[in-house]
């Protein structure tokens, strides 16, 4: 490097450093250590430049596609991403002022100020009337607020924050997407770059996301694509790893064992606080065999709570300096020594003073604003002396403009082709199809048959037609729909949804199934990786791909704390992402046909824990459902920015296909409505309540004991509910024909699922005495074949019977039983 850019990048992390303490003194809450021990890693990628192997982004347009991915995994480190972001957006604003050049002109409602300071681990409801509050509003110290407010900037990493890519908590999640993000532009043919830079400690890497990462970037052929930089300071957040957890009498306990042991390339550095080291590092990755498909990592050591100007471990004129985990979180009171002492050796290296720190701590709430501020621009101030500032904008603006709007790719990206009309509900091609895929790269062709309806009484269950939605998602969007779930997916049925056969960035590029592990965390974490990215400039439009994982229903919990963390970004994105897709597979009781700990009926339900209308999810009894629910939640999902996952529950056994002309509705595409009425109500006879089916077996079987309902006088209305949330999208007028208000009060459930959460919201009080589900008698099942687990969990075809008989004799006992509840009200 040339000595002006070392002393750059040595300039600008000290100024980072500074930042990053101040914002946890004055807001006392935060972290302290981990973003100290982050920053030279973090200053270093964002200045060093692409031609070192830094990173190639433009801060003037921070989510551009084609910029690199940069995850500051480690989520609580974010000070120094919010530090070293202010610090480069005062850079380009002052830059801008002085010149009228724009060039240098930042969106304030992209960078992020120094300003933002004050939103430090405060929610946007508070920051609104801040300033207003403490009668500031006006003080010139704040005017840089008249832009556009405060931003609120949270206490772990986000994908909204300037060049951030991924949400970076909790611990492991925000890497464990970094293999995916790479295999997308491998995927879609880019070039070298965009490359994906990743932070991260060696503490968050037991974490089992992080784990299965390993396995997972080699598994895709990732090679120098993905670059993680990690952090070994054996220190967490209470303990130490090596001495404390792991006992020092595990000798062979060691980090880059542990990663050359999987296939890594792995790089280590004896001071991975040095930018010199650093950057050669960079170097050395980007100037690596591309022909060398192996993943990089960089282990360099690190200080927990490292600070530019010590000395043999001493703060000058203090004493200790903190370290290791006692310097996790910002403990110290405001203007304490300790902080006193590192702002000092700030105030001596470069000729400044710092405001009121030496006079304890601020109370007064408006003066601590004052002086918060007032210390930042302190900080700043270092941008008009001796041309950093100027060097600092130039540099930005020179890494900027290597990016580009266009770059030669295998996919086209200027349209969406998941909103091809082909793939709309109505024009689903109901007979089987003989189409001719072609593969663009190599010019082949193959025959491919799909079948997206199938003939009653054909044997074929839920799971046979999720490979054909596969198919024919991937013959209409050619080849955008990836599926990845370990050695499941021919059990799953997932295996032949791929025209292509299994992906391989060398070989085989247009093929769609992606080789995976047993690793239900990591599979679906990479495939978060691949729908989080577009190559698409305009941000209002999607080109990109859609992705699936699944494993059995039973096992689908390991998936959902990925997946709730992409539900977050998802919705808080400004860009147009991919639809995530889970298949719970196996789902129901009847998988308890191998044993009760695949017994899957409570774990799916973990796919109802989102915020109402950012998933929907589908629940299947016949194939000819498969097709119609499906491509209408995919309708939505393609159209609907807040939906960004689609959930997908099928059961294992097959069973004969269902005859349509025998149900009160005919429509073969009746499952787009999400709920929709087997049996009618027989018109000039007593009414006995309403039936609500959900689940294989138990629709089967009740759908077998239809004629015997009818044969008893059983005058009951049977629906089957597929999706609440397709069904919440139907007019007002086919949801009251379908299940009126008072329904709710009169209805009993019939389900493979459990009684603590029902198919459909707000059922009446006693649903729960007369519905039949899993749990009956709130306890684990036994196991043994499948026709014994369905008769032990009440749901074999005489038990929804008698069930539904009880039901319909005591349904005046269960009106009156209401009545007298509302009545009693009435006495109060």
């Amino acid at each position: 490097m040339p000595p002006q850019d070392r002393e750059g990048l040595e300039d600008i992390g000290y100024m980072t450093c500074m930042t990053l303490v101040l914002l946890g003194n004055y807001a006392q809450t935060g972290h302290f250590g981990g973003p100290l021990a982050y920053t030279p890693y973090n200053v270093a990628a964002h200045l060093a430049g692409p031609e070192l192997g830094g990173m190639r982004y433009d801060y003037r347009r921070p989510k551009h596609p084609f910029g690199d991915k940069f995850l500051l995994a480690g989520g609580h480190n974010v000070p120094t991403g919010y530090a070293l972001w202010m610090i480069l957006g005062q850079a380009l604003e002052r830059k801008y002022k002085a010149t009228g050049d724009r060039r240098y002109y930042v969106d304030p409602k992209v960078a992020i100020l120094p300003i933002d300071a004050l939103g430090f681990r405060r929610g946007a409801g508070a920051l609104a009337v801040l300033l207003k509050n403490a009668g500031l509003a006006d003080y010139p110290l704040f005017a840089q607020a008249k832009l556009r407010g405060i931003k609120a900037l949270a206490g772990h990493a986000e994908s909204t924050d300037v060049t951030n890519d991924v949400n970076g908590g909790p611990s492991g999640i925000g890497i464990a997407t970094a293999a995916g993000k790479a295999a997308f532009w491998d995927f879609i043919g880019a070039p070298s770059f965009p490359k994906v830079i990743a932070l991260e400690g060696e503490f968050a890497m037991t974490e089992g996301h992080a784990q299965e990462l390993k396995t997972q970037a080699v598994a895709l052929q990732v090679g120098k694509r993905l670059r993680i930089l990690l952090s070994d300071n054996n220190a967490g957040i209470d303990d130490i790893l090596l001495g404390g957890v792991v006992s020092r009498k595990f000798e062979t306990y060691r980090l880059v064992d542990q990663w050359t042991s999987y296939g890594w390339n792995v790089l280590t550095l004896d001071n991975g606080n040095d930018y010199g080291e650093i950057v050669s590092a960079f170097k050395t990755m980007e100037d690596w065999d591309p022909r060398d498909r192996r993943p990089m990592i960089v282990i360099g050591k690190t200080t927990k709570g490292y600070w530019p100007r010590v000395v043999d471990g001493k703060i000058p004129g203090h004493g200790d300096q903190i370290v290791s985990y006692q310097s996790h979180p910002y403990s110290m009171k405001m203007n304490a020594p300790y902080f006193v002492a590192l702002a000092k050796t700030f105030e001596e290296h470069y000729g400044v003073e710092f405001v009121g720190i030496r006079d304890g701590a601020v109370t007064d709430p408006r003066e601590r604003l004052i002086q918060f501020k007032t210390n930042i621009d302190v900080v700043m101030s270092l941008l008009d002396r001796n041309g950093l500032g100027d060097w600092l904008a130039d540099r930005l603006v020179s890494i900027g403009d290597t990016v580009k709007d266009e770059m030669p790719l295998h996919f086209d990206v200027k349209t969406n082709p998941f909103l091809d009309d082909r793939l709309r509900v109505s024009n689903l091609p109901v007979e089987p199809q003989n189409v001719t895929a072609v593969n663009r790269l190599s010019g082949g062709e193959k025959q491919v048959s799909i079948t997206l309806f199938r003939k009653p009484g054909e044997m074929a269950g839920t799971r046979r037609a999720i490979s054909e939605i596969i198919k024919w998602m991937n013959y209409v969007t050619d080849n955008r729909f990836l599926t990845l779930a370990a050695d499941l997916s021919e059990s799953i049925n997932l295996e032949h949804g791929s025209l292509w056969g299994h992906y391989d960035p060398e070989t085989n590029p247009l093929g769609t199934r992606l080789k995976a592990a047993i690793q239900e965390a990591g599979n679906v974490s990479t495939a978060i990786g691949l729908v989080s990215q577009s190559a698409s400039v305009d941000p209002q439009k999607f080109a990109g791909v859609w992705a699936l994982s699944g494993t059995y229903g039973a096992f689908t919990p390991l998936m959902y704390t990925p997946a709730r963390v992409w539900s977050q970004q998802s919705q808080d994105s400004r860009f147009r992402m991919g639809v995530l897709h889970i298949l719970v597979a196996h789902s129901g009781p009847e998988t308890a046909a191998d044993g009760r700990t695949h017994f899957g009926i409570f774990a799916p339900q973990v796919w109802k824990l989102f915020p109402r209308g950012h998933t929907v999810h589908l629940n299947f009894w016949d194939y000819n459902d498969v097709s119609p629910g499906y491509f209408a939640a995919a309708e939505i999902a393609a159209r609907d920015p807040k939906v960004g996952i689609i959930t997908i529950e099928v059961a294992r056994p097959d069973f004969p296909v269902a005859d349509r002309t025998k149900f009160a509705d005919t429509d073969l595409r009746a499952a787009a409505k999400g709920l929709y009425v087997l049996r009618d109500f027989t018109p000039g006879k007593p009414r006995h309540g309403y039936v609500l089916v959900q689940g294989s077996s138990s629709t089967v079987n009740l759908v077998k004991q239809l004629p015997r309902l009818e044969e008893a006088g059983i005058n009951v209305k049977v629906i089957s509910a597929i999706s609440e949330e397709l069904f919440d999208r139907q007019s007002e007028a086919y949801r009251r024909a379908v299940l009126p208000p008072e329904a709710y009060y009169d209805l009993m459930v019939v389900s493979t699922g459990t009684r603590r959460m029902w198919p459909i919201r707000n059922l009446g009080p006693l649903t729960d005495r007369y519905s039949l589900t899993s749990d009956w008698d709130n306890q684990w099942l036994t196991s043994g074949l499948e026709p014994d687990v369905i008769a032990e969990a009440h749901l074999d075809p005489d038990s929804i019977f008698a069930g539904i008989q009880r039901f319909a004799k005591e349904r005046e006992e269960r009106l009156a039983g209401q009545r007298n509840l509302l009545g009693a009200l009435d006495r109060y």
